[in-house]
């Protein structure tokens, strides 16, 4: 069979959300979902019943060992991300990680240096790029119904309190690299100007407090002017909206993931509210492009050089709170992603 016509062998390693990259993988033409790596017994058992027709592995150096497994999606903490990325494309393995990529830029560095000495494809499961939301947020933003944008507000609060490993800052790094990788992946495709510097704040629940912030408030100033804001939160009782982006011609809000967007602007003299209802997206989109990918018949859409200036502004973020001034982010390369429109149907519900 041709390499444009067999299917890629995938292990997904991590069993939590791996759950979720195991169904999408199952449901893409090209990729084969060959097995599921966890060391935890129950969720093996899990990942057994619900996907028989599996190998199940019960250590990483299994998969590493395993001649069959053409590709590997890292589903674990995100302080193990790095290392297991380089472990797997050491060992030929074509390598998807979960976000957040990494913790530091210069881990993120020694996994594109792995990739290309082994030359295998490296990417980072940035599924937010297909939310329903942002797609049409950004053909809103790309089509210059706004205008000039001067500022935009991407924010994600919840009440409650995470469980299990998000609570432990040495494993997860704290929200920026959870939410906060996929509201900065977001607002970097929506301005295509170099990050300059950052203010960011947190704040501690009293009670009940871990070592990762339960709220952070960060805002991002760009060479171009344009200034951006994201709210990560656990402690709102009231939601934030989703989206708020200010421009010269108009202003947008988007009170939740699902719900349709308002653009409030002059049209003909007036003062008008329009409703832009969602267009379609999958995350699925996600899994397809790396098919595409493997089998040469399209470009990466998620590439790890275009992920460095989200992992710079996280890093300088952290700074900034430490010592309460701003911050100059460290200058990366900046790879702009075609848009997705070209990718995904944009038929509106």
């Amino acid at each position: 069979m041709s390499e444009q016509r067999r299917k890629f062998r995938f292990v997904v390693v991590g069993y939590g959300m791996g759950a979720w990259h195991a169904r999408l993988i199952r449901q893409v033409e090209g990729l084969e979902l060959y097995g599921i790596c966890d060391i935890d017994p129950a969720k093996r058992e899990k990942a057994a019943s619900d996907h028989p027709d599996a190998k199940i592995f019960d250590h990483f150096d299994q998969v590493l060992a395993d001649d069959s497994v053409d590709a590997v999606s890292v589903v674990t903490p995100h302080n193990q991300h790095a290392r297991m990325a380089i472990q797997s494309m050491d060992a030929g393995k074509h390598t998807l990680t979960d976000k957040a990529m990494c913790l530091t830029t210069d881990e993120a560095r020694a996994m594109i240096a792995a990739r290309d000495r082994n030359r295998v494809l490296l990417s980072v499961f940035h599924n937010r790029r297909w939310d329903s939301d942002f797609v049409t947020v950004r053909k809103v933003v790309e089509e210059g119904l706004l205008g000039h944008v001067f500022h935009i507000q991407s924010n994600v609060t919840y009440w409650g309190t995470p469980g299990g490993w998000r609570n432990d800052r040495p494993q997860m790094g704290g929200w920026l690299f959870d939410w906060g990788a996929h509201t900065i992946d977001q607002i970097l495709l929506l301005e295509p100007s170099r990050p300059k510097h950052v203010y960011a704040f947190d704040h501690y629940r009293h009670e009940g407090r871990t070592s990762v912030e339960d709220y952070i408030n960060l805002t991002i100033t760009f060479e171009s002017g344009l200034t951006a804001s994201t709210v990560i939160s656990y402690i709102h009782r009231s939601r934030m909206p989703r989206w708020h982006i200010i421009g010269q011609d108009g202003a947008l809000t988007a009170e939740d993931f699902d719900k349709p967007l308002t653009i409030r602007k002059n049209l003909n003299g007036l003062d008008s509210e329009i409703t832009i209802p969602l267009f379609k997206a999958d995350w699925k989109s996600f899994y397809e492009n790396i098919s595409g990918t493997l089998a040469n018949r399209e470009e990466l859409n998620v590439k790890p050089e275009q992920i460095l200036p989200q992992i710079a502004i996280s890093q300088a973020a952290y700074r900034s709170i430490e010592s309460q001034q701003v911050v100059p982010v460290e200058r990366t390369s900046i790879l702009t992603a075609k848009p997705l429109t070209h990718r995904v149907g944009l038929n509106a519900k």
